[in-house]
């Protein structure tokens, strides 16, 4: 926690932390980006050929995305879509904290720096 740093080496070391937490989320959200773009690669996929077997019934084009929208398999599929378009949007908003962090023990390094100048 911030308002715990003692010192100058305690914000260093809290602004290190930062870094590799930073670091290794930066990583993950390669993967999560993967895995997002597949899922929702899958549930295309899966719409369309329910859309084509419902076209191919004979039913209207209009009901069959609705048909299409309520299969069991694609309705799945769409949910793992969105579940893996908000884990990564999390790990985006994780970023973007991580990075807060960093600057404000950058913040608190400067104003450390400032007092300690005043005091010599």
């Amino acid at each position: 926690m911030l308002l715990k740093q003692n010192g100058p080496q305690d914000i260093m070391n809290g602004m290190a932390q930062k870094n590799r937490e930073l670091s290794m989320k930066i990583d993950e959200l390669t993967t999560l980006a993967e895995n997002m773009a597949q899922a929702e690669r899958e549930y295309n996929m899966l719409f369309a050929e329910k859309l084509l077997r419902l076209k191919s019934d004979g039913n209207a084009i209009t009901l069959c995305q609705t048909l299409a929208k309520g299969d069991r398999v694609v309705a799945d599929a769409l949910f793992k879509s969105r579940v893996s378009e908000a884990i990564y949007d999390a790990g985006k908003k994780k970023i973007a904290s991580l990075n807060t962090s960093i600057d404000t023990y950058r913040s608190l390094l400067s104003w450390y720096k400032l007092e300690y100048g005043q005091q010599a």
